[in-house]
Formats: structure tokens, sequence, C-alpha cells
């Protein structure tokens, strides 16, 4: 099925695109991963086939890469402050595996990485950077 292509979120996309082009970093792998994670975010809002619960999940991401002041805000640390944003999409992304169909979740993938192999490798990278301040990530957005 062909996703609609009503939304449009190339500018906030591309503007991710730009801040993370080039970071070399020891969290590269993670930072890279941002714009491809808000992309399939944004994909996935655009299924008519992801119910509100999911939606709920999905937009409480998004909202996290457009907060200023976040755990690791990007103003402060530049590009490596994605990494708690990175990490809150790979958490959505575990938990939305077990609430949507996985072929609803691959058509919004559009990188050209393996979905689940990158959304798990990533979350524990991510996570294993954060250490403790996860938490306050997932409370930020009140998923705990």
């Amino acid at each position: 099925m062909a996703r609609p292509r009503n939304l449009d979120y190339r500018g906030f996309y591309e503007l991710l695109v730009d801040h993370v082009r080039g970071y070399r970093g020891d969290v590269d792998e993670i930072v890279l991963l941002a714009p491809d994670l808000f992309r399939f975010l944004t994909n996935l809002l655009e299924d008519p086939r992801v119910h509100a619960t999911a939606r709920q999940l999905v937009c409480a991401a998004l909202a996290y890469f457009v907060v200023p002041y976040d755990v690791e805000p990007e103003e402060i640390y530049g590009p490596r402050g994605f990494v708690d944003d990175v990490y809150l999409c790979a958490y959505v992304a575990r938990v939305l595996r077990a609430m949507l169909p996985a072929d609803v979740m691959e058509v919004a993938w559009d990188a050209e990485f393996p979905l689940f192999e990158t959304i798990d490798r990533v979350y524990e990278q991510a996570r294993q950077v954060l250490g403790e301040r996860t938490d306050a990530v997932l409370r930020y957005v009140g998923l705990t």
C-alpha cells in the first residue's frame, strides 16, 4: 500500500540533515540516524492504518525533536544533542513493533538499513550513552 503524501515535513527533515551532515564524533552512528528516524515517524503519521494510540506515541517522539531544551539540547551540545531524540524514537519504534503490523512500519522506513535491526542497535547504543538520563527522556514526554 502506497503512503499518501499529504503532509510535508521536508522543511524540518532538511534542517535535520543539514545539522548532522558531516558530524564525526564518538556517537556519529546514533546522531546520523536522526533524520531517518524523523522521516520514519512522519511517514507513520501519513498512514491511515496507524491507530490513535500509536499516533500519540509518534507525536510524543516528534515533539521531542523540536523542544529546545530537552535532556541533551542541541543548542548546547550541537549534533551530539540528538542522542536523546534518537533514543526516544527507537524506544517508541520498539513499542510500536508490538502495536502495528510489521509491513506498516517497513513501508514507513525509507532508509537503506534494515529497520528492526537498526532500531534495536541504536536503541542499545543510545541507552548506553545516556545512562540514567534515559528515564529523564521518557519522563519528559510522559512515558514513565
